[in-house]
């Protein structure tokens, strides 16, 4: 695909809800990031699917693409093996490329998109303090039956998330897109990322949000060189159903935009 007269530089990044991103700027091709289940897919166009890892609310929309007969458009899915060698095994539309990818691998995948590969540490899943954690466990057994029902979707998955994979996107018009999926936060290694960074200096940031994580965000945020800045709570409809406490996401932007930083909280679109 060349470029002609289509502006390359006025790239769109739509919030889809969870961790779903979709990037584009023409009719031709959507990029999607760990679209969720519900996902619209634009009929008669080319679906790039870049997914970070296997959790079954990263998966939804990629399983819906791949059991629907799509007319028109090609899809490609970019995964890990684990989560590739999942996806193959029920696929049943004919029209799907799959990309098995692993850290430190770089690819040109079209005329106006290569991106590199990365790993990352996934997010902790309970606060570190120890009467807190206590808390959050209590009022998740007390809805048994919906954490059940969660457990069970990952059950009925791949065998293991598989490897917890970043990316760094390039695309035409100078534009330049970090993804950690859900692996900025208190454990992660400042030196890392800023090694990340510098491949990409002044990149677009995907950063998803916890409370837990709200006093090292601005630090993990500097240290990767981005200067646009996506903040979201990932799990938030989780965090509504078992009455746990939210990021203040404004808060965090009005840190941020101390820094200098070009900071959004998008809005979902589906």
């Amino acid at each position: 695909m060349q470029s002609g007269n289509k502006n390359f530089s006025d790239w769109k990044i739509k919030y889809l809800g969870w961790s779903g991103f979709c990037i584009h700027n023409n009719d031709d091709t959507h990029i999607f990031i760990d679209p969720p289940k519900g996902t619209y897919f634009p009929p008669e166009v080319k679906i790039i699917i870049f997914i970070t890892h296997g959790h079954p609310e990263h998966l939804g929309g990629s399983l819906d693409r791949i059991k629907q007969n799509v007319i028109g458009g090609r899809t490609r899915i970019i995964a890990s093996k684990t989560i590739v060698t999942y996806l193959k095994g029920i696929c049943q539309c004919s029209n799907v490329e799959f990309f098995k990818v692993k850290p430190e691998q770089r690819f040109i995948l079209t005329p106006y998109l290569s991106f590199e590969v990365f790993e990352w540490q996934h997010m902790p899943l309970l606060p570190p303090d120890f009467g807190v954690a206590v808390l959050y466990i209590l009022r998740i057994l007390k809805k048994f039956r919906e954490a059940w029902r969660i457990i069970k979707m990952s059950l009925n998955g791949p065998l293991g998330p598989g490897r917890m994979l970043g990316y760094t996107l390039h695309l035409l018009g100078n534009k330049n897109i970090i993804i950690y999926g859900e692996g900025l936060h208190r454990q992660s290694c400042v030196e890392d990322i800023s090694a990340i960074g510098h491949r990409v200096p002044g990149a677009t940031l995907l950063v998803a949000s916890e409370p837990e994580d709200t006093n090292q965000l601005p630090t993990l945020v500097m240290a990767s060189g981005a200067s646009e800045i996506f903040l979201y709570e990932p799990h938030s409809p989780w965090r509504d159903l078992f009455s746990l406490p939210h990021i203040d996401l404004h808060a965090l932007k009005r840190t941020l935009l101390s820094k200098g930083l070009n900071v959004t909280i998008p809005k979902i679109e589906m």
